[in-house]
């Protein structure tokens, strides 16, 4: 999945280090920036969008990422890349 591939290559999880809070903006921001770029590219209308969110929730969760960094993560991504019209 694009957007699963778009948050690790932004965020690559870190067993041994938290990530700083500038880091962090820093790496959600590049993923914001890949997701809108992929929902231009592909076209995704209202349902794709709800779609992909729920499966990039579902996949993060079970890559091992606590479940309350993932809502925040989806609740981002659906406010800065997801919402709106193209």
């Amino acid at each position: 999945m694009a957007l699963e591939q778009a948050f690790m290559r932004a965020a690559p999880p870190s067993k041994n280090k938290r990530m700083s809070e500038d880091a962090w903006l820093k790496a959600l921001n590049q993923f914001h920036a890949e997701a809108r770029e992929i929902r231009r590219r592909h076209s995704l209308g209202f349902l794709a969008r709800a779609k992909a969110a729920y499966l990039l929730q579902q996949k993060l969760i079970a890559a091992g990422i606590h479940a309350d960094i993932v809502r925040k993560v989806v609740f981002s991504l659906i406010l800065s890349a997801f919402s709106g019209e193209k």
